[in-house]
């Protein structure tokens, strides 16, 4: 508890009219008169706990045992005048802290509160002073976050630098503090809500958010198949088409990233998100994505199930895709038949082919490339299979506008043969996804890579390879308030402007699986400073990620700056005492 208290002197409060507690929750005040009571207004919502510090002090401000015995009262703000306190201290002084008594109580119902300090035996004089803090955390934002963790902040009153935070036994990392934000570095968790409490370790009051916080998926969001359809594929040949899905929240359109799915499949079907096992959890992109290549072990027929949080909710959600694997004594098949490239590129396409003999790869097997339609060449017009049946060449296009066919076939008779499609897409019908990297917070360490997806229009779309992305980084000093902390504009209601420091861009070019990515840099600028990244792709694909770099937040409560304090001028009240009936709810 740290004295942090704002100038307000003078006011006076009752019963009736209550004042507000000041943002930074610290106050002080003095029991000037006999049967003063203070009351101040706070308001606060169910399934939230509350603490109410008061010390006495003496006229130097100095705590004191003989002076004030401060006890403590809360009610509803809808209480008549003079009732019991819902929750109240019995006595005075009853913490080891010198000169402290403390309420801790839980909100069961939302709504105003008030909170009363008098003196226990009902007297009052003017060198009866106090210092009162309360510590509340209301809400957070956002209410959500991956399973490998995040940066979210805290809304409340009575926060400070050096406060606690946790999450069930797990602690996390304040970065950044004011009296009514805090800014806090939660640590990895399975899928499933947890509760925050704020402990300060001076005063030893504690504030505790139940099932505030969501990780990765909720009980109320859905899975859903995006794509699970392949064309009988030969064994040991990768399908054409991955098996995808999206998590999606209750209202149907809200993607969910960083909630885990489990993938699993039968009949011994490899799956590339599980390095080639057969199951495994993976987490979805931060666009609610998760999808996995199939390559058939035996022939039949396999099923590939993704489970959203296995084994956290029940009953569980799934959704399935199939493949069908054939097999003969002379297959062949391509990785990945269909491609798709961002029209009007110039750019070098493998062409990766694959024979096989029931399911075998075969080595030393001579294949023809040739380009079936559209224009193009190829690095080599045959190649020979290696240890894993495997040959390659290379496709090259200049300023791809049409369909370009490469049929690869078994020499000397070109059978069987299979078909390598590259699809030319549209600027227009470019779509930018996020994969990673946006929402960053850092106290000085190198931030990861922001990460995009360029994909075409289709209801279920298609990584675009060889799309132009332009990264545009802006580092600035805030002029407003930055979620979390103060930006030192004494005069909010017109702020200041930001403070353009650096203008970076970046161009890059999306790899196969649509992909591109940089890297922001502060610029060396200290802290606080914005790092905004915008990536732009075709006509009018635009993501914009604000992140965030804050001064290390300082161990115990030696960097709060202590303010002239709120001094509140009592009048007479309804006086409460320890040993009136209720209790602490």
């Amino acid at each position: 508890m740290t004295s942090s208290a704002q100038p307000l002197r003078g006011a006076a409060s009752s019963w009736s009219s209550p004042l507000p507690i000041p943002s930074g929750g610290d106050w002080a005040g003095s029991l000037a008169s006999y049967a003063d009571v203070d009351y101040v207004v706070l308001r606060a919502q169910t399934n939230r706990t509350l603490s109410v510090s008061v010390t006495a002090q003496d006229e130097a401000g100095q705590a004191s045992q003989l002076k004030a015995q401060p006890v403590i009262g809360m009610w509803q703000a809808s209480d008549p005048d003079g009732s019991v306190p819902g929750a109240f201290t019995p006595a005075s002084f009853n913490q080891v802290a010198f000169g402290l008594t403390r309420l801790d109580a839980s909100i069961l119902t939302p709504g105003n509160f008030l909170i009363g300090i008098a003196d226990m035996r009902g007297d009052g004089r003017p060198d009866y002073r106090y210092h009162a803090h309360v510590l509340y955390a209301d809400s957070v934002w956002p209410a959500r976050v991956g399973v490998s963790g995040g940066t979210v902040t805290l809304l409340g009153t009575g926060f400070s630098k050096g406060l606690g935070v946790a999450l069930g036994n797990s602690p996390a990392t304040p970065v950044a503090a004011t009296g009514t934000f805090l800014t806090v570095v939660v640590p990895s968790h399975s899928d499933g809500e947890q509760s925050i409490r704020v402990t300060d370790p001076l005063g030893g009051g504690s504030t505790t958010m139940t099932s505030a916080l969501t990780y990765g998926a909720a009980a109320t969001d859905n899975i859903v198949l995006l794509n699970g359809a392949n064309p009988p594929t030969p064994v040991g040949v990768q399908a054409a088409n991955p098996v995808s899905v999206r998590v999606l929240a209750s209202d149907g359109v809200t993607a969910v990233g960083g909630a885990t799915v489990g993938w699993s499949g039968t009949n011994g079907v490899q799956l590339s998100a599980c390095s080639g096992a057969s199951a495994c959890p993976v987490i979805t992109d931060q666009n609610g994505n998760a999808a996995t290549r199939l390559t058939a072990a035996a022939a039949g027929t396999a099923i590939v199930t993704a489970t959203l949080a296995p084994g956290v909710y029940s009953p569980a959600k799934s959704v399935s895709g199939t493949l069908s694997a054939t097999q003969s004594s002379s297959d062949i098949g391509v990785s990945t038949p269909y491609l798709y490239v961002s029209q009007g590129a110039t750019v070098g396409i493998p062409v990766n082919a694959r024979v096989l003999s029931n399911g075998i790869g075969q080595s030393s097997v001579t294949l023809n490339f040739m380009i079936a339609s559209g224009a193009g060449s190829l690095s080599a017009g045959s190649a020979v299979t290696n240890a894993s049946g495997y040959a390659t060449v290379t496709l090259s296009v200049a300023n791809l506008n049409v369909l370009v066919q490469v049929n690869a076939c078994v020499a000397p008779g070109n059978i069987p043969c299979a078909v390598f499609y590259a699809n030319p897409v549209p600027l227009a019908q470019q779509v930018l996804q996020q994969v990673s990297g946006a929402g960053q917070v850092s106290t000085g360490q190198s931030f990861q890579p922001v990460v995009v997806r360029v994909v075409d229009s289709a209801s279920s779309p298609h990584p675009v390879m060889a799309a132009p992305v332009s990264f545009l980084t802006t580092v600035l000093r805030p002029g407003a308030t930055v979620p979390g902390v103060g930006s030192g504009d004494t005069n909010p209601g017109n702020p200041a402007m930001p403070v353009i420091l650096k203008v970076t861009q970046n161009n890059a070019s999306s790899d196969t699986n649509g992909l591109a990515s940089v890297v922001p840099l502060s610029g060396g600028f200290s802290a606080p400073v914005e790092v905004d990244v915008q990536a732009t792709a075709g006509t009018s694909a635009v993501l914009d990620d604000p992140l965030f770099i804050f001064a290390a937040a300082a161990t115990g409560n030696s960097g709060a700056v202590a303010k002239p304090p709120v001094m509140l001028r009592p009048i007479r009240g309804p006086l409460f005492r320890g040993e009136i009936g209720g209790g602490q709810r």
